[in-house]
């Protein structure tokens, strides 16, 4: 057994035999041990050493400062110091004479039997170093290691919720969640882990609390309600009779029944997902589905690690495609002809590990749409559908390249379906209802539509897009105005060169229409600075 400990899990504690108490060190050797503790028997680098806690000084002033580092640390260490080696250019930490908490809580988390992971569970004292700062560079890496090994303890969590037996194990794992929960209020999947824990061992109150907490926090923190997959575990547990006790049946049942038609509904049927790449899937639509810049920032944050996590998960890939999409087109990006290059580059990359899936032929439907292709991204359109006939996304793309194609019945149509199998419509399907009225010239049930859209998502910027039009050919200017002036603040792409040479009209009358509408409304000529075309269409091809 190691005489000395090393604690990096919570609050950082070093304790050595020649020390009656934890030692006390500076910011900086504790931020040394921590990076050359993670690294194992490899050890850390010095210029990596360097490069983390001394980015600013010059490499002679940065080497000097980390020789008298580890003098310090040596000093501090008294007889623990042979510990504390130098293998050639690298900083180690041996095994043989420190016990470090992370190294064992990685290797404990990593076995399946339950024993092991209530170990690892219990040395899961808190965040990663969470009150250690020493740097910008230092904090971008905690940082990292912090989520990474987040992500353990909530894949270690899930399997002993669903495992674990007994009232000191579920104690343990009770306790586990709580910390999670502490440092990561909206992660759903410790709030399942919880409910299963208070169910098995009968505590049904507790239980239904749990769920009526994760209620309050998702809609506080995101504006949003919990998952169909923890709304149908609640109704798994307690059934219809219990819940109603306790959590507002019709808050259950409206996210319980669409669930076949929604994504979260798609993803929970994965049975085989790793849990926590379905975590990530799911926290990152409810992100998604805001509709804002800053949202679809903490989307992509969630769809990335997902990625990192499972890099052939077509899924995962297919929405950070789509976050990459939302970028070009809502005017969220500096380079708008990036984003949409990477957005195409992810829906080809889905497809080719997964073509059963239908998310990454809707993101290629999209791409290919944009880029005026209409008849391949029908196909697309077509082979999603066939795949997951319940899943309301494919019609509803299928609606918004009909509107765009002017074929309106079929837009609607196809909207009609969209909605029958997804009533949690955020603002989308509306918009494409109203922009298919609109060019009916069913103007003010145009509006109803897109103010309904509205209504259920105030940022997103393209009803009003629709509203600047449809006011505009209606005589009503004052309106049309103000809604140009809203919908270019949400997207500064919103031009007359945007929906001339951009927007995906078919029908040339369409686009004139359009055009001229927007021009009436005093929209600007030219996108705001930083937005260029994604693509300019070959002469005559936008009238194809």
């Amino acid at each position: 057994m190691p005489a000395s400990t090393l604690r990096l899990l919570g609050d950082f504690a070093l304790e050595t035999p020649s020390s009656p108490a934890p030692l006390r060190l500076g910011r900086k050797p504790r931020a040394l041990l921590a990076c050359v503790a993670l690294q194992g028997s490899a050890g850390a680098s010095r210029d990596r050493l360097i490069s983390l806690l001394w980015p600013d000084h010059s490499d002679d002033e940065a080497r000097g400062a980390l020789r008298q580092c580890l003098h310090l640390l040596r000093g501090a260490l008294g007889d623990a110091a042979e510990g504390l080696d130098s293998d050639g250019d690298h900083i180690v930490l041996r095994d043989a004479v420190f016990e470090v908490d992370v190294r064992r809580f990685e290797t404990l988390a990593a076995r399946s039997d339950i024993a092991s992971m209530l170990l690892a569970a219990d040395l899961y004292r808190g965040e990663f170093i969470e009150s250690l700062g020493a740097g910008t560079e230092f904090a971008t890496w905690a940082a990292a290691e912090r989520e990474r090994l987040r992500g353990i303890a909530q894949g270690l969590l899930t399997r002993l919720s669903e495992s674990a037996v007994g009232t000191p194990a579920c104690d343990v794992t009770v306790r586990l969640a709580q910390r999670l929960l502490a440092a990561d209020p909206v992660h759903e999947g410790s709030y399942r882990a919880l409910m299963r824990l208070h169910a098995r061992a009968g505590l049904r109150a507790k239980a239904l609390q749990t769920w009526n907490e994760c209620r309050r926090v998702l809609r506080r923190e995101l504006d949003v309600e919990p998952s169909a997959q923890t709304a149908a575990l609640i109704e798994q547990l307690f059934g219809g009779v219990g819940v109603a006790a306790g959590a507002e049946p019709r808050t259950i049942e409206r996210q319980a029944s669409p669930a076949a038609g929604s994504l979260a509904g798609f993803l929970s049927g994965n049975s085989g997902d790793d849990p926590v790449v379905v975590d990530l899937l799911l926290r990152g639509w409810q992100f998604f589905t805001l509709l804002t810049a800053e949202s679809n920032a903490k989307a992509r944050a969630a769809f990335e690690a997902a990625v990192d996590r499972a890099g052939d998960h077509a899924e995962a890939l297919a929405r950070l495609g789509w976050t990459h999409l939302m970028d070009s087109l809502s005017g969220w990006s500096a380079d708008p002809v990036l984003s949409f290059d990477l957005a195409s580059k992810c829906a080809s990359r889905a497809i080719a590990c997964n073509r059963g899936h239908p998310t990454p032929h809707t993101l290629m439907s999209k791409v290919l749409l944009w880029r005026m292709e209409y008849e391949p991204a029908f196909d697309h359109l077509k082979h999603a559908a066939d795949i997951a006939p319940s899943f309301a996304y494919p019609y509803f793309h299928m609606g918004e390249a009909s509107m765009w194609c002017g074929r309106c019945d079929e837009a609607l149509a196809h909207l009609s379906r969209a909605l029958e199998l997804d009533h949690n419509d955020h603002g989308m399907f509306l918009t494409i209802r109203g922009l298919a009225l609109w060019m009916m010239g069913e103007q003010r049930e145009a509006q109803v539509a897109l103010n309904s859209a509205i209504t259920r998502n105030p940022t997103y910027a393209w009803p009003y897009g629709g509203l600047v039009a449809s006011y505009a050919e209606c005589g009503e200017l004052k309106l049309a105005r103000d809604a140009a002036i809203t919908a270019r603040r949400l997207n500064r792409r919103f031009s007359l060169s945007f929906a001339e040479h951009v927007m995906p009209f078919r029908n040339p009358e369409h686009r004139r229409r359009h055009v001229e509408a927007w021009r009436a409304a005093g929209m600007p000529q030219d996108e705001a600075p930083g937005g260029l075309a994604v693509v300019l269409p070959p002469p005559g091809h936008a009238t194809g």
